[in-house]
């Protein structure tokens, strides 16, 4: 946790992973982030995919990180008087309930404002919140699919549609992490307006939308051919010299992306090479040497002969836009990302310690503090107890379904 959002309380309600990954964001910046979850059930990601024990799947490790979790049944009378008091004390609610379902439940914007008028109210769905698909629950790549972002496809002869070769998409289930991040800017940006107004508001988040709003590039240019005016190769870099992949003396590889003239003849000089310059087309703002083979035969020459690390020092002293293409063992060892300490050690409670990443966000003056994910249900007391229920209400609460 970095700091920002101390004193800020989320309240989340929902399962799987777009409204857990916002609360994770939310709750990795220092809000108190309080999950829903069902009593005796939960959040049924906590065993979807990979387990490290029952109940601990990677994902739930991953994106309830941060959070407390109190199980209350919001469809009994006292359970739903439960929530209203959390409400009460909260100044954000999350949901990734789709359509007309948080109506139901008494959670709908209204019903959440007439409790606490200033809320700032997210919904993030897949599709969201408004269009005739709000009511159609969502998965992964949906979003994708919907958003025009997804692998061109072929009925075969074998009757099974196959993704073309060729044609893959450039992103795979983005949503899920697109759609949290820009929920997250947009609590965070209501939150700095209700500190001015005073006034909350209601923030309908669909991960479909992110991701065709993060694909401006593409979108941009095909919805408007008759404007474009790029060379028709122009998508296709892995025919560049320029900006390509080359493999070093030790067996690894290195991205090189001198398409820049500076860049270029810093590389030049630094590798004394000073005949390569005029490889340049200086009449072009950035020159990528599509289809230039030779050059790249030249470049690999060139590059083989010295070490990756040799290349990094030499990207530093030199200036030059070069780095490593790594793996993830190579991420984890490289030295540039452990000096940020991405890399961290989880000491989780029941797990023990296991290898995990930071929060990519570094705040001047903070150090970054995990919260390991919780246990269903593992905070339900302390919350309440905050929240002016007794222990002996509590108990009672238990005993009829209702925690």
């Amino acid at each position: 946790m970095a700091g920002l959002l101390d004193g800020f309380r989320v309240v989340e309600s929902g399962v799987l992973l777009a409204v857990g990954r916002l609360g994770s964001l939310l709750g990795e910046e220092g809000a108190d982030v309080i999950k829903i979850e069902v009593p005796g059930v939960g959040d049924y990601l906590r065993n979807v995919q990979g387990l490290m024990a029952p109940d601990w799947s990677f994902f739930h490790l991953a994106v309830n990180r941060g959070k407390r979790s109190v199980t209350i049944d919001a469809k009994t009378d006292d359970g739903h008087d439960l929530i209203g008091k959390l409400l009460g004390s909260a100044d954000v609610f999350i949901t990734g309930n789709v359509g007309d379902t948080n109506r139901k439940l008494g959670l709908d914007y209204d019903s959440v404002k007439a409790i606490r008028p200033d809320i700032v109210y997210c919904q993030i769905t897949g599709f969201g919140a408004s269009g005739p698909y709000r009511e159609i629950p969502t998965h992964g790549n949906m979003m994708e699919a919907l958003a025009g972002v997804s692998d061109g496809r072929s009925l075969g002869d074998d009757g099974l549609v196959r993704s073309i070769p060729g044609q893959e998409a450039p992103l795979s289930s983005g949503g899920v992490v697109l759609g949290p991040l820009e929920g997250a800017y947009a609590i965070a940006a209501g939150l700095a307006r209700r500190a001015r107004t005073g006034e909350g508001c209601f923030i309908d988040i669909s991960c479909a939308d992110a991701v065709l709003a993060a694909d401006w590039l593409r979108t941009i240019e095909e919805l408007n051919p008759s404007k474009c005016h790029r060379p028709s190769d122009a998508h296709d870099v892995s025919s560049s010299a320029k900006y390509q992949y080359y493999q070093t003396l030790d067996g690894k590889f290195i991205l090189f992306c001198c398409v820049e003239a500076k860049f270029w003849d810093r590389f030049c000089d630094a590798v004394e090479r000073p005949d390569l310059k005029d490889r340049h087309d200086r009449t072009l703002v950035i020159d990528y040497a599509f289809h230039d083979v030779e050059l790249r035969k030249v470049l690999q020459q060139i590059i083989i002969e010295r070490t990756l690390d040799d290349w990094m020092t030499l990207a530093v002293e030199h200036h030059i836009a070069i780095g490593p293409a790594n793996d993830l063992e190579g991420a984890s060892t490289d030295p540039h990302m452990n000096a940020r300490g991405m890399f961290i050690k989880e000491d989780h409670p029941v797990l023990g310690a296991f290898e995990t990443v930071r929060s990519p966000i570094h705040v001047d003056g903070h150090e970054f503090e995990y919260k390991s994910a919780p246990a269903l249900g593992e905070h339900t007391n302390e919350v309440l107890s905050e929240l002016g229920v007794s222990e002996p209400e509590i108990d009672k609460l238990r005993s009829a379904g209702v925690l």
